[in-house]
Order: structure tokens, then sequence, then C-alpha cells
């Protein structure tokens, strides 16, 4: 992954290219201002990717271990703080004196290492340890499935680069492919549209949230067409998929995976009757636990037989259907509903375009967020948040018992996803912290 001639582009920063010799420089400088400090971790609260590219090389140069904040909020910072640990930010490493051209001396993976936290369901952080040996294990089948699509791109990306999806695909697989990353995370489709007439040929590393939005901010008949759509952070909605496989020729490669396990699998939608299934990446067995939980065989964990909190389906030519989350399994009065299943049910219909469903008052109650479709904002205008209510629990009543049907309601624009594409649990707390004309 380090070894590459020096004047390769490895990117743009602040605009201005960044060859591999400069971001070099920068590392070593790095590391030796650390050997002086005594530091024995880092962590890296860097906003901009070539920062904390910088800040990792020199981690690992000097043997530390580097802390990945679960975001950039002083709190997740602070967490990470104690006796030892460095904190470096884009300030720290744009001040550097690069007056030495010395190359990078990585060492040998075995004594590289980083920690990513997560905060997961329950808003606690969680540490998920990551070995070198490990990422360039899940870097190499990447570019076994997909690598193609690299050659002649620069990568661009609407996702953070310190979360486990974004440090892969925009900084250490481009690293490793020799392909150039632009530093700026765009946020809306005509920032995309102007960077890509900068950067030429790209590939784009994106959300099922920003696919979702961005072809109504900016039809895709007007894009800029990228060499390949990646998505990740959960499932693409099918017709999503088929607007980008009508406009560009193929829908995006979607990766399934977490934190903890890395890329599990993949698929992209060709509108076929299996098109929902998912292909594990190679050499990553699959087979079924208890409740039908997807167990892992993965060269990426330390253990063998890891079990997920996904349900799912093994098919005979070896792929796999996913079939809700374990962990999103409720009891309402003593009957188990999947939460997944009554937003899959709300989504077939008319009104509906997006739902989150959640369990309120000690799980007593159900209630579910609704962004309403064109016609769906239409009939909330013309019969009132009551009607259409009612009208949506009886559509759940054709397939869910009495006692399983959701009786709050909201109504939004969009669904509260975070800077990662996930739905943010706070927000849709919030929502039902409002007051309403929930019976």
């Amino acid at each position: 992954m380090f070894d590459r001639p020096a004047s390769q582009l490895v990117g743009w920063s602040l605009d201005r290219p960044v060859t591999w010799a400069e971001l070099c420089a920068r590392a070593a400088a790095l590391s030796r201002q650390l050997d002086a400090s005594g530091a024995a971790a880092v962590v890296l609260a860097c906003a901009r990717p070539f920062p904390f590219l910088t800040a990792l090389l020199a981690a690992w140069r000097g043997g530390r271990e580097a802390l990945i904040p679960s975001s950039l909020q002083p709190e997740a910072i602070t967490m990470l703080k104690g006796t030892g640990v460095a904190v470096l930010r884009d300030t720290d490493i744009d001040a550097l004196s690069t007056t030495t051209s010395t190359l990078l001396n990585v060492p040998v993976a075995a004594s590289c290492r980083l920690a990513l936290y997560t905060s997961g369901s329950t808003g606690a952080a969680k540490r998920v340890e990551k070995t070198l040996a490990q990422l360039e294990r899940e870097i190499e089948n990447l570019h076994a499935v997909c690598g193609a699509t690299l050659a002649g791109s620069s990568v661009l990306a609407t996702v953070p680069h310190y979360h486990i999806y974004g440090l892969l695909f925009r900084v250490l697989w481009p690293l490793a492919a020799g392909r150039p990353v632009e530093e700026t995370t765009i946020s809306d489709p005509m920032q995309l549209r102007a960077c890509a007439e900068k950067r030429g040929a790209y590939v784009l590393v994106s959300t099922p949230a920003h696919l979702a939005r961005f072809p109504d901010l900016l039809p895709l008949a007007e894009w800029r067409k990228p060499q390949r759509v990646f998505s990740s952070g959960g499932p693409l909605d099918a017709a999503a998929a088929a607007r980008y496989r009508a406009a560009f020729g193929q829908a995006p490669f979607e990766v399934f995976g977490s934190t903890e396990t890395g890329g599990v699998a993949w698929r992209s939608r060709d509108g076929s009757a299996r098109e929902d299934a998912w292909t594990p990446f190679p050499g990553i067995g699959v087979t079924l636990g208890a409740d039908d939980a997807l167990t892992l065989d993965s060269p990426y964990l330390s253990e063998r037989g890891y079990c997920m909190d996904d349900a799912a389906e093994l098919l005979e030519d070896g792929r796999f259907l996913l079939r809700g989350r374990l962990d999103r399994v409720v009891k309402v009065e003593g009957k188990r509903l999947s939460l997944p299943q009554l937003e899959q049910l709300l989504a077939r219909h008319d009104w509906v375009s997006g739902a989150c469903a959640v369990t309120l008052a000690g799980a007593q109650r159900l209630g579910v967020v609704i962004v309403p479709t064109t016609a769906g904002s239409a009939a909330l205008q013309r019969e009132g948040t009551r009607a259409v209510r009612e009208a949506l629990r009886r559509h759940l009543a054709r397939e869910l018992d009495p006692t399983l049907l959701p009786r709050s309601f909201r109504f939004v624009e969009a669904l509260p996803y975070d800077e990662r594409g996930k739905l943010a649990a706070a927000g849709i707390e919030r929502l039902f912290a409002e007051p309403s004309d929930d019976a």
C-alpha cells in the first residue's frame, strides 16, 4: 500500500494537488514531533481526509495506535483523551514544516493498528479494533471485485472519512490503488457536478440517504456520468437503484457490513427477480445460526463464527437474502413484531416514500415516522393528519394483528439521517417528544 513513486498524485487538499512525496514528508515530520512528545497513541480528530491520512501514517510509522472517534464532536474526542494520548487536528498538520523529503518507512503490518469508536444502537461508544493486515485483506477483496472501475478515475465522496466505510473507500483503497481523492466532502449534486468537471472521470462514494435525495435536486441526465457509484450504510431502495441504472447503465454497487465486520457482501440491483440477493466477498463464508442469524467466517475478523444481528436466508447459488435486524424484533402486548417488516409494509402504500418504526412508552406502544410521497402530501392537505393516519392503519391491518398497529404517527419531509447516512436515534426520539393529535 505504501510503495509508490514520489511524484504520484494522491489527491487534492484545499483544491491543491498533493503528491506522495509531500504526504510522506508531512507524516515523517509529524512522527518526529510525536516521538519527542512521548505519545503512545494518537486521536485522529481531523475534519479533512489528508490531515487525517497524514496523522494515521505518522502514528503507524512510530508504532502508535491510531484512535478514530465516533464523531468530531468535543465530547467524542474528550472521551479518548488520557495520559500518553495526543490529539491531532487539521491545524496541527497544516502547520507542519516539510523541509525534509525523506519518504515514509511504514512498519510491518503486524505492528500497525487502529481503533474505531461507534455508538451503535445503544448510544454507548463501542471500541472496534482493526489491524493493518485485516484492512489490507479487505482492500484486496474490494479491488478483486470492482477494482477495474477505479482505473483512470478520481474518487469523490458524500461521506466522511472517519467511519469504516469512508476510511476504506475514500482513504485506504484509493491510496492502495494509486487513485487520486478529492478532499471535499460533497454536500449536494450541484457541488458534485462542479467537482467532477474539475477532476474528470470519477467514482462516487455515497449512501442510500444521499442517493435517494440527489436526483430530485438535480436530474441524473444533468450529471457528469460517474464510472461507478458505491453505496453503503443501509439498503438502497429498489426504485432509487432503478433510477441510477436507467441513467448510468448500472445500479450503484452496494456494500453490506458493519464497523465490526467490515464489508461482508455486495450487490448491484439489475432488475431481476433476485436482485435483492447479496454476494459474499471472496473468502467470506456465511452460515445461519440461532434465529437464522447470519454467521460469518471472515478473514477480516480474529474470531470464527461471528454472529451478526441480521436474520438471513441462504440461497442455493451461495448468495443470501436479508430478513431484517434481529435486534429490531420487539414484543408488544406479548406479540412479536419485526420493525423492518412494519416499515416495508408501510412503504408499499402509495402515500409513503419512507418510514421508520420505533417503540414508545417502554415498548408498549409503536410509533412511526413517515416521509410522504407527493400523493401522500396532497392527502395530508386534503384530508388531514388523522384521516391519513387511519388509512395507513387500515393498510397495515391487512397483514398485522390489531395490537401491532402503530398509534403514534409523525409526518416529516425527510428522515433524520446523520453524516454516515444512518438514522439518528436522537432525531427520531425528538419527533415523538413534540405534541401531536395522536389518539
